[in-house]
């Protein structure tokens, strides 16, 4: 027996998120098109899920769980790869029909446009409809790297913490700690925040000796780093500044008194360096780490830093990092007047 062809695409235009989450006993929290919701898909004590109601698309900023309303009831079915059986449930869910049956005028709720039987063009088939899956929605309809809704709950007392020479006070400005559930399960945490101070992601860190296939970093799969400059919104003295590739150089030199900012990585961005003339820096001192993909990271990035600023680069010997280094060399290679 044939299955009854379904429209997706006329569903999800049709559908209402909000009678979605009505169905599924889920409060809105907010005003307007975007709400927050508690993720259902994740142990979630404060709202950290986005509901765009107009666009019928849906982000948890904890568990990184996203995709449009069809998906949603896909995956609070139980299924999220049963798309056909998630569509019918949406429809019912909204009272809407599912599409007209094969070889009928397109009744999209009653509202459809006749078509002439004579000389009209002949429209494509529609079985294509009913086996491709929903598109993502693009990127550009999420603001890039929003302040999060939540913030997770850490343990900073993780031995790796102390291993790495961390000091309590440090660990508990920069608020870093072991997580133990969600998408950063089993990693060191280090909070991230934008110029203004604002949370807007959680970099993970693996403690220890890597398992196969397992990243030694971990960032939110939605977050741009190359937008954010790690540790910056708590320097007061912005005019001189040290640059550093990664998170463990920025708190070493934080501690030391040191007006420091991570690139969280090696390559410098365009917009980093608004923010820093934003900021009014006038000089760097930029310490890329001491390894062959630091010294060529320093060669390609010298150029446009100093276009823009007065640098000085020393060069770190051959293995070193910043928070490797002892405190004398390092107050030496970083001392600005």
């Amino acid at each position: 027996m044939s299955q009854a062809y379904i429209d997706f695409a006329f569903v999800k235009e049709n559908a209402s998120f909000e009678r979605v989450l009505e169905h599924y006993n889920l409060p809105m929290r907010g005003s307007g098109m975007q709400r927050s919701i508690a993720c259902p898909f994740h142990p979630d004590k404060r709202p950290s899920c986005r509901v765009e109601l107009d666009k019928k698309i849906w982000h948890c900023f904890a568990c990184e769980a996203s995709g449009n309303i069809l998906e949603f009831v896909a995956r609070m079915e139980g299924d999220a790869d049963d798309l056909r059986a998630a569509a019918l449930k949406l429809a019912d869910i909204c009272h809407i029909a599912p599409a007209a049956a094969r070889g009928k005028p397109a009744a999209k709720g009653g509202q459809a446009a006749q078509h002439s039987r004579k000389g009209a063009e002949r429209p494509k088939p529609q079985a294509e409809a009913q086996t491709a899956s929903p598109a993502p929605p693009a990127a550009s309809e999420a603001p890039i790297n929003p302040p999060l809704t939540f913030e997770l709950r850490l343990d900073a007392t993780h031995p790796y913490l102390a291993e790495r020479g961390v000091s309590a006070e440090t660990i508990t400005i920069f608020g870093l700690g072991y997580c133990s559930r969600g998408v950063m399960a089993g990693r060191v945490c280090i909070p991230i925040h934008n110029a203004l101070g604002e949370l807007v992601a959680y970099a993970g860190r693996w403690p220890g000796e890597l398992p196969d296939g397992v990243e030694r970093y971990l960032l939110p799969k939605r977050f741009e780093k190359s937008r954010v400059l790690f540790n910056l919104h708590r320097v007061d003295q912005l005019e001189n500044l040290v640059l550093v590739e990664g998170y463990w150089s920025a708190f070493r030199l934080h501690a030391l008194g040191v007006p420091v900012a991570a690139l969280m990585g090696s390559s410098v961005s365009d917009e980093q360096l608004a923010l820093l003339r934003q900021r009014g820096t006038r000089s760097l001192t930029v310490l890329w780490d001491g390894d062959d993909a630091g010294h060529k990271a320093r060669e390609r990035a010298l150029p446009a830093l100093a276009n823009a600023f007065f640098v000085h680069a020393p060069l770190l010997p051959d293995g070193d990092k910043p928070d490797t280094l002892g405190e004398a060399e390092l107050r030496k290679l970083v001392d600005l007047r």
